[in-house]
């Protein structure tokens, strides 16, 4: 380890030049101190002699000296200049190293903004979605009241023919469907025993009260009517940025996205069934207005079978759209808040 410290000083001209002068000269004087060369008597050449041998020495170690001093400061100029490039180059790269970091950060701070965007778009449309299905609900609920104003109707406790032919329990869905079936032949039944055919005081009010009956159904078409899109145009469900963005999107919201893929499949089917509903809902009150015709005064068995039928198939389709309708807003709600609470974490990536 010390020889590798002295080895470049070995190398150096002075020094060897020095170094060589030193042995030269310490040879000389080891030759004429050994008496192999004779003396010289102690004349002005002789002494002359002595001064060189002398000088010539010290001369020798003067040189290697001065080599060694020369290589030294060198050695420690190439050393700062060593550590001086290394400094250089570890500030090089640590402004590179710093400034593709500050890009990562850029990119990652990018990717961040993007993915929060995504987020953001995702929930604007869910949001745009709850409010067409809002508007759905609130048309159900006028449908519903619209019903139940029909079914009040043609029950008017004072025309005793009208409960009798439309019994309340047909209203019930819990009972059983295969029990409703009699029920139109178990009214034309206690019509008939009931004598009230035969009343004309009875007879007189049930002719009035169809008239009544035909003008509400008239007014309830016309609602039904202004409720319907058939081309789709005023109660629209999207998915566009699901759709664009669903690859994009699995990236950042980490929890299983077939929920948000069974909401979109059932608001497609909740806008289907809502024309279903509409247009069904119309064909009840055909069926109604032909069974109350005014000009045919006719109330027959399987007239009555097929408008009880109407009617709580009506009721069905509305009770379980409204279920469904309200389920589905929120199951909307839910991913909603899921989507916000995703926005305000950081943990994006």
């Amino acid at each position: 380890m010390e020889f590798e410290k002295i080895a470049p000083y070995l190398k150096d001209p002075l020094v060897l030049i020095g170094f060589f002068l030193f042995l030269g000269f310490l040879f000389c004087r080891y030759v004429l101190k050994q008496g192999i060369i004779p003396t010289l008597p102690p004349t002005l050449g002789f002494r002359i002699l002595k001064i060189i041998l002398l000088y010539g020495f010290l001369l020798g170690l003067l040189i290697s000296g001065l080599g060694f001093y020369i290589k030294f400061r060198q050695l420690r100029a190439d050393e700062q200049q060593k550590s001086a490039a290394a400094a250089e180059r570890k500030r090089v790269d640590d402004a590179a190293i710093a400034d593709r970091l500050r890009q990562e950060q850029a990119l990652h701070q990018r990717d961040v903004d993007e993915q929060k965007a995504q987020v953001s778009r995702l929930d604007v449309e869910l949001n745009r979605n709850l409010g067409v299905a809002d508007q759905l609900r609130k048309n159900t609920v006028v449908m519903l009241g619209e019903f139940n104003t029909l079914t009040s109707v043609v029950r008017t406790p004072g025309i005793k023919i009208l409960p009798i032919l439309f019994p309340a329990k047909n209203l019930d869905l819990k009972v059983p469907d295969s029990n409703v079936t009699d029920f139109g032949d178990q009214s034309m039944d206690q019509l008939r025993d009931s004598g009230l055919l035969t009343n004309e005081l009875e007879m007189q009010k049930i002719t009035a009260a169809a008239a009544l009956i035909a003008h509400t159904i008239q007014e309830t078409r016309s609602t039904i009517q202004s409720l319907q899109d058939p081309d789709h145009k005023r109660y629209v469900f999207t998915d566009s940025v699901w759709t664009a963005e669903q690859t994009n999107i699995e990236k950042v919201v980490i929890s299983d996205l077939s929920s948000y893929q069974k909401s979109y499949g059932s608001l497609a089917l909740l806008r289907a069934n809502y024309d279903v509903l509409t247009q069904h809902f119309l064909e009840y009150l055909d069926e109604l207005q032909r069974f109350f015709d005014p000009t045919k005064h006719l109330i027959t068995r399987d007239g009555l079978r097929q408008i009880l039928a109407k009617e709580r198939y009506t009721l069905s389709l509305l009770v379980t759209y409204s279920k469904g309708l309200s389920e589905q807003m929120a199951t909307l709600k839910s991913l909603s808040i899921q989507l916000q609470e995703k926005q305000k974490v950081s943990d994006f990536s």
